[in-house]
Order: C-alpha cells, then structure tokens, then sequence
C-alpha cells in the first residue's frame, strides 16, 4: 500500500524549528567575536586615555602624597671595646611634631589633550604645629652625644615639580628657606629640607607654620605624622572620592562642592612617633593607579597609613561604555527572540542572512556609543545611537514582514530593551538586582507565550 503524499509538499528540513534554533544560537555566537572586540577597543580607549593623563600629570604635578614635617638629629654612639679605647659611630634620630593642623583648599581644573580630559588641580595649604624635643632617655642616647647644630628639618612631597611658590618654615620670628632634597628616613621619592637653627632644635620644643602651594592630579593624600593631627581640606567639585585608610570625620557635600574634616591619633595609625637609623621605619607615598594600592599598616611599599581625597572623574564614558557591551549578548538575544517569535506564532519567515544583519546593526550601536561619547558625552551618545538602531532596524523589519505591526512591535520591544540597559547603568548598588528580576520576568513570559507551541 502506497501513500498518497506529496513528498514534494514536505518543508525542506532546514525550515524545521529545532534547525532553525541552532541556526540562530550560531549567528549569535559569531555576532559576539566582534562584540568582544569592541569591548578590547573600549579597554585600549581607556588605556590611552590614562596615558594622556600620566603625560600630562609629568608636566603638572603627579598625584600627591605629604609626610611631615620632621626633623633629624645627628649624634654619636660610643661602643666600648674591653682593654681598647671606645669608639664613636654617627647616627641619627629622627621625630615628628606633637601637632599639626593642615587646612587646604582645591581648585579644581581640567586640561584638554587631544579629545581627552584631564583632572588637575592647584591647591593651598596652611600647615602648622608644635614640635617637642625629643624623648633622648627613651631611646637610650645622652645628651651630651647630640650634636644639635646639624639639626635640619624635613617634608616628603611625591612630586616637587607640583610645588608653585617658594616654601619657608616660619617659627616665631625666624624665617626658614626651604630647598630640595631626597627626604631621608621615611622612602619619600622627593621632598624639602631646611637646616634648623640650634637655638630651636636644643629648646624644650618650638611652634611652626608652613604655607605651601602644591599642583597636583587626581587628589591629594597626607599622612598623620603628628601624634594629634588635624586635616580640613574644602573644594568646589561636587564629586570627591575619600580613600586611604582614615576617612573623614564629618563631611558635607553637595553641588556647590566639600567640606571634609579629619582628627587622627598617634594610636590610630603604627608610625613611630620618634626613631633611629638603627630602627628605620618607611611611609610610602601613594602611587596613581587605584590597583597598586595597599592601604593599611604595612602596605606593599611601606606604611600607608594615610588619608585623602581624590577629584572622581564623572564623565568617565569608558567605564560606562565598558558596561554597555557587557549586555551586547542580552539585546541581540532578546531581538532574535521577537523575530522568531513571529516566525513560528505568526509564520512570517526570516532569513538567516536578515537575523544577521539585524544583529551587526547591534554591534555597530556599540561601535556608535564609544566613538559619539568621546565627543559628546555618555548620555547624548546613548540617546542618539540607540535611536539610530532602532529607527534602522524597525525600518528594516517593515520590508521583512507583510504585517507591517511586527515592525513596530520590533521597534517598542527594541525600545524597552535600551532603556532597561540604560536604567540599569544607572543603578550602581541595585544593577544585579533588577537585572535578575527583569531576566526572570523575560523568561517567564516566553514560557506563556510558548506553551501552546508544537516544537
């Protein structure tokens, strides 16, 4: 018994379903080779831009970190050999201030290079403070091996090409000149030096005042050398960032800029309030990328113990841009997923030349953004390249489907799609949360919609 079917009437087996399904899943993992590569695009973009800001900070002044001031005293160990005359060795103590006060302010600038933008800033700062003489009976050193005329006086600054007028230490009615010098004691990469009369340096202690103009890029960073230091530092920029390891006592923010004060303890911080070359201790200056960075007792590079404040760039597009991409495999999942949806529900047949090139006019949405916000910003680089994508593909779909409502329904869903993207760039602390609801809601609502489909 033979059938009477028509085996020409049969769909060609690439028009099955499941055919069609791999079909798809392939031409979206090919889309996301290039898509992967515009996220190494945005990632090199970013690395350029932190080269023009290292170039530029060279001619400016560097990110800046201050210890001290402190001062250094030569004196003399005698070691007693049995049956031999004794012999005299040279060595140093070193001590910081009792107190110090520091109130600065900074004036925030940007410098343009090329088409990146540069964050500077000048700054001012009024040190001052009380020095005691230092504990001779704690460290074991007679007074009379002091030798109190080489006495000098120290401040380690990171970067000294920042420094914009001449510094003098003003303590009653004398008057200080301050020279460059490698600060010794504390690994300071630069920093300044004064000799300090003998009058003052062989007293019971003696007061100071420091008035220092210093340039610098990305923020500025003190250590709490004294054993009660005081730091008020005020700016007009509405978007700092407080790092090290203290953060500030009271702070007040808003878009006029900044008020932030601190009050650190000797007891709060493991810095030697006075100590020898026999037990040296190192600070460490605070280097520019926030990846080095270790702060805390002991970090990498010595003591970080120290407070700051950084300049937080807001129209950092690249880290945004960055974040964008990370969602190319969501928006042309879920674009691919309308089409076929009208595929099987509504039999209006794609090609699978059309599903690719509806997904290459994604990824150059992507290529879009990066290069617009270079120029223009994030939010007018979204909002016109996500409006060319989906004015190009909902124009694209009414050529695709006889019903041309399944074009517009692409271009709604399309819509909704990058405004979820664009609210969720938004939502910094709830991004994951809303992300996952939003995909939970997504699959339930293709599980109601394909339930009544025979696969």
């Amino acid at each position: 018994m033979t059938s009477n079917a028509d085996p020409e009437a049969r769909p060609p087996w690439t028009e099955h379903i499941l055919v069609k399904v791999v079909i798809i899943g392939v031409i979206v993992m090919v889309l996301m080779i290039p898509s992967l590569m515009i996220l190494n695009l945005v990632q090199e973009r970013s690395q350029r831009k932190a080269e023009v800001t290292q170039e530029v900070s060279s001619k400016w002044g560097q990110l800046q970190t201050i210890a001290g001031p402190y001062v250094s005293i030569p004196y003399y160990e005698e070691i007693k050999k049995t049956g031999k005359e004794s012999e005299w060795t040279e060595h140093t103590l070193y001590f910081f201030p009792k107190t110090l006060n520091i109130e600065g302010s900074l004036d925030p600038i940007i410098r343009k290079r090329s088409i990146f933008k540069v964050m500077l800033y000048e700054s001012e700062l009024k040190m001052n403070g009380h020095f005691d003489s230092p504990n001779l009976e704690a460290l074991q050193i007679p007074a009379q091996n002091v030798i109190w005329g080489k006495a000098t006086i120290h401040i380690g600054i990171t970067d000294l090409l920042g420094i914009g007028s001449e510094v003098n230490i003003k303590t009653g009615d004398t008057l200080l000149h301050m020279t460059a010098s490698e600060p010794v004691a504390i690994g300071f990469p630069s920093g300044l030096i004064s000799r300090l009369p003998e009058k003052l340096s062989n007293s019971t202690g003696f007061d100071f005042e420091i008035a220092l103009s210093l340039k610098g890029s990305q923020g500025i960073y003190i250590t709490p050398v004294a054993s009660n230091t005081n730091v008020s530092i005020t700016s007009s920029w509405p978007s700092p960032k407080f790092e090290g390891q203290f953060l500030p006592d009271t702070s007040t923010i808003d878009k006029t800029g900044f008020t932030a004060k601190w009050s650190i303890l000797d007891i709060n911080r493991q810095i030697a309030q006075q100590w020898t070359d026999a037990t040296p201790q190192k600070l460490s200056a605070v280097v520019s990328n926030p990846y080095d960075r270790s702060y805390g007792p002991s970090g990498a590079n010595g003591t970080a113990s120290v407070l700051g404040v950084e300049l937080l760039d807001t129209v950092d597009h690249y880290t945004k841009a960055e974040r964008t991409v990370k969602y190319a495999f969501l928006l042309i999942t879920l674009t691919f997923v309308v089409y076929f949806f009208c595929e099987i529900l509504k039999k209006q047949k794609v090609h699978a030349l059309q599903y690719g090139l509806v997904g290459a006019a994604l990824v150059i949405f992507f290529i879009l953004l990066l290069s617009l916000s270079e120029h223009i910003g994030f939010d007018p680089a979204y909002f016109v390249s996500s409006f060319a994508t989906i004015l190009l593909i909902t124009l694209y779909s009414r050529s695709i489907f006889s019903q041309k409502r399944f074009a517009w329904i692409t271009g709604g869903l399309l819509t909704l799609q990058f405004v979820f993207i664009y609210i969720i760039l938004q939502l910094e602390d709830f991004a994951l949360l809303a992300g996952s609801i939003a995909l939970f809601a997504i699959i339930a609502l293709i599980m109601y919609l394909t339930r009544k489909v025979t696969w």
